[in-house]
């Protein structure tokens, strides 16, 4: 029986997953599952020699030569899979590998170009979208007739013609229907690109190009492998059922669901072991709503290369680490669990903290010396998070500064 291990992040995202997955995966005979989300959810790894990279279409394990699987629950966007490709060899001489489930729902173009052209005409009520047509993607899938399949790319005609469909039917209906626009209120930019006479020779270009290079497989490939790692996209706090937060969420489960239903899918009949991350400070990348924010880095050491500005999210917002929000994310998703268990938390970027932290606990902002608010975090959490086990921290960018916290 294969062991399993499922990394989450516990916020919005951003909180260090790719780290803790690359740690997980320094074991032989490991798969990195990924299973929500889709290209834009980046988790960028740091390897001690020295090499950085945020993977997006494959896992934080894949520096380790460790092969990745895209369940159904992921999103393909095979433009952005070729690129990166590409880069991982060009820029590392890596040549990933990459299993896929044939029930992998396909981003189009047309779906980012509605996407980015909706977002910017909201100016100031935008909601955060990265402009990778995640959500759009999700709302035509929901059409069998406009739904796109790993599977169905294997049907060179049969694709055609669904894309032909796409360009001439949905495309007008979701912007009438959902948006009240035709083409023709866009800005010309992204006219010009959804009317593109080229578009569709385009799709099937990246299309054969995706196929050559990944090999599709269902849940059986779980058999081949000593350990497998589950690796979660964004944050439980941007979970699309987060009421709290909507609209600004994601179309996406970002906490135990999906990885629970293929366990029980496959008659899983081991034990899991969870790591629920977080950094020791808040983030987040994007519009909504943020308790407890502040209007700059909260410590000067605080150093993100890879939540850089753009024009979609605008640039990444801070704010205290709040405990009360955090046991509460992490206990909510728990209430899904129906598998024994062990339960972590990972407290990342502790190297960035000053001498003095500040947190928050009941609403109200307090202060510790870095030692102190390091047993802290332990004392609290095994207080308000059921069932905790064990806390871990990392000290620096690499798998080599992980360790376990001695309580």
């Amino acid at each position: 029986m294969f062991r399993v291990s499922v990394v989450l992040g516990s916020m919005f995202g951003d909180e260090g997953k790719g780290h803790m997955t690359d740690v997980l995966c320094n074991n032989p005979k490991t798969l990195n599952v990924r299973f929500n989300g889709g290209a834009q959810a980046s988790h960028t790894v740091v390897t001690p020699e020295g090499n950085r990279h945020a993977f997006r279409h494959f896992g934080s394990g894949t520096f380790l030569d460790v092969p990745t699987f895209l369940t159904e629950h992921f999103i393909i966007n095979p433009f952005s899979y070729i690129l990166e490709r590409e880069e991982l060899i060009n820029s590392f001489n890596l040549i990933p590998m990459e299993y896929v489930h044939p029930s992998c729902i396909v981003t189009t173009l047309w779906d980012m170009y509605i996407n980015q052209a909706v977002e910017e005409m909201r100016g100031e009520s935008r909601h955060g979208s990265c402009g990778l047509g995640i959500n759009e993607t999700v709302q035509r899938s929901n059409i069998q007739k406009y739904k796109i399949t790993v599977k169905d790319i294997l049907d060179n005609n049969y694709i055609k013609n669904k894309l032909e469909n796409i360009q001439k039917e949905y495309v007008p209906l979701r912007l009438k229907e959902e948006y009240g626009l035709c083409i023709t209120d866009l800005p010309q930019e992204y006219q010009n690109l959804l009317n593109d006479d080229e578009i569709i020779e385009m799709h099937l270009f990246y299309f054969y190009e995706f196929l050559s290079n990944i090999t599709i497989a269902n849940y059986e490939i779980f058999e081949m492998f000593d350990n497998v790692v589950f690796e979660g996209a964004q944050g439980l706090l941007l979970d699309q059922n987060n009421s709290e937060y909507f609209p600004n969420v994601t179309t996406s489960n970002t906490g135990l669901k999906n990885v629970l239903d293929i366990l029980k899918i496959i008659n899983y009949q081991g034990n899991l072991e969870v790591y629920y991350i977080t950094r020791c400070y808040a983030t987040r990348h994007g519009v909504g709503l943020f308790k407890s924010e502040i209007d700059k880095k909260p410590y000067s050491n605080i150093i993100d290369l890879t939540n850089t500005p753009n024009k979609f999210q605008g640039c990444l917002r801070f704010g205290y680490l709040d405990f009360d929000t955090l046991s509460q994310a992490i206990n909510k998703d728990l209430l899904n669990l129906t598998f024994k268990a062990k339960i972590n938390v990972v407290v990342t970027c502790i190297d960035q903290l000053d001498s003095v932290v500040k947190y928050i606990i009941k609403n109200n902002i307090h202060e510790l010396k870095k030692d102190d608010f390091i047993s802290l975090c332990w004392n609290v959490l095994k207080d308000k998070i059921n069932d905790l086990s064990d806390m871990y921290l990392t000290n620096g960018l690499t798998r080599n500064d992980f360790f376990k916290y001695k309580k």
